[in-house]
């Protein structure tokens, strides 16, 4: 079960950012090979020597370090064995970057989607990589930490079970959390079908969302029969929300594959509006009231939570009243579908100059940002860097958890 140097080589072209120095006088080096240049192009570029495809850093910085995690697939005794390594690589200016992968967890899966961990000893900490190192690998206790560091890019070329292949595990795994994966084929007929329909990005989400998983299920079916492909999975399953809250069949392929799935989603969403203020307008003010209480006790350990990076401020939602406000600016569904109440996410409202940007949902399991919509459900150019924002900052909100 040794680590291969293709392997290793693969982890490192893929797994790590690749970084070209470039001083005032326009002399660039590759961080990778060592190669220097002149180079004129503004963010990327490709290394005349090594061919690698750069980010341009102008900076004076000589050196740095980076770190990553990655895992393959492989068979030992009849298990399926997820093997984690952590690979770190030293780059300095003019030299040929050093790597090294030293493995920190083993995840064993039987034919029963029972599953055994054996790691290295971890340190007390926050850091995901306080491991002791000079350790050996024994068996220990699954929890969060590990299964985070488990959920990492996977080395396409891999070993499944006899079982796991009759079940349709081959290519590539799309970002899917591979420990989930392999569990969830072995276990559950659903997670089978919606694989070997190649719909990984659906199963994905759903795989983080059991519940949606359980209650749309029967819904989805009508889905794959009509050949329906989802263009957002997170926005359809709030459409279907809304179709049932408009009191319509959510069996029939004409409300579940619409053409156009914003513009339907958007004209249910205001019809729901419309009809939560003409029937339900005094009951819904009494509810809210009543929510309030309960959404305190859910969220309020996390009120006053806010970062920013100079120009972005992210801060948490801290009343009913915010989410309905934040939902109405932005016209999404953040206050009619009740996100207040969900027990296992967070909601923040990113703005610049106190204008609303976009709205996060975290995830309080994975603390992973599990969608960010702008106005009218639309990512703004500010997206990417909202997110990085958000995840940049989850210890803090872990801190808040442990408070």
């Amino acid at each position: 079960m040794s680590l291969t140097e293709k392997q290793e080589l693969w982890a490192f072209r893929h797994c790590l950012s690749h970084y070209a120095f470039r001083t005032k006088s326009g002399m660039t080096t590759c961080m990778d090979c060592g190669h220097q240049w002149g180079e004129t192009k503004e963010k990327t570029c490709h290394c005349p020597n090594c061919g690698t495809k750069l980010e341009i850093r102008n900076t004076l910085q000589r050196k740095y370090k980076e770190k990553s995690y990655y895992s393959i697939l492989t068979i030992q005794d009849g298990l399926q064995v997820q093997r984690v390594f952590l690979l770190t690589a030293h780059y300095r200016k003019g030299k040929e970057a050093d790597y090294y992968s030293m493995e920190v967890v083993r995840y064993w899966i039987d034919d029963n989607g029972k599953t055994e961990v054996t790691a290295l000893r971890r340190t007390l900490g926050y850091y995901l990589d306080s491991f002791v190192f000079d350790n050996h690998i024994e068996l220990r206790n699954d929890n969060n930490i590990y299964r985070r560091i488990a959920d990492c890019r996977v080395y396409p070329y891999y070993s499944a079970t006899t079982k796991l292949r009759r079940n349709g595990l081959k290519g590539s795994l799309s970002e899917i959390e591979p420990t989930k994966l392999i569990e969830a084929l072995l276990k559950d007929s659903r997670v089978e079908t919606i694989f070997k329909a190649g719909r990984k990005t659906d199963l994905n989400y759903f795989l983080q969302h059991s519940m949606y998983f359980d209650l749309y299920w029967s819904t989805y079916k009508i889905v794959m029969r009509n050949n329906y492909q989802i263009s957002d999975i997170s926005l359809w399953v709030d459409y279907i929300r809304l179709l049932e809250m408009c009191g319509k069949d959510i069996h029939n392929a004409h409300y579940v594959c619409p053409l156009d799935l914003k513009a339907e989603h958007d004209r249910y969403q205001e019809r729901a509006r419309i009809i939560q203020e003409r029937e339900e307008r005094e009951e819904q003010r009494k509810k809210a009231k009543e929510n309030e209480e309960r959404f305190r006790e859910l969220k309020g350990k996390f009120f006053g939570l806010s970062f920013t990076d100079g120009l972005i401020v992210v801060s948490v939602l801290e009343s009913v009243d915010d989410y309905y406000e934040e939902g109405n600016a932005l016209h999404h569904c953040v206050g009619q579908c009740e996100y207040y109440l969900k027990p296992q996410s967070l909601v923040f409202s990113a703005r610049i100059d106190n204008k609303r940007v976009e709205t996060i949902e975290l995830s309080l399991e994975t603390f992973k940002v599990l969608q960010s919509r702008g106005l009218c459900n639309k990512a703004t150019e500010y997206h990417d860097r909202i997110i990085r924002l958000v995840q940049k900052n989850v210890r803090q909100i872990r801190k808040r958890m442990t408070a």
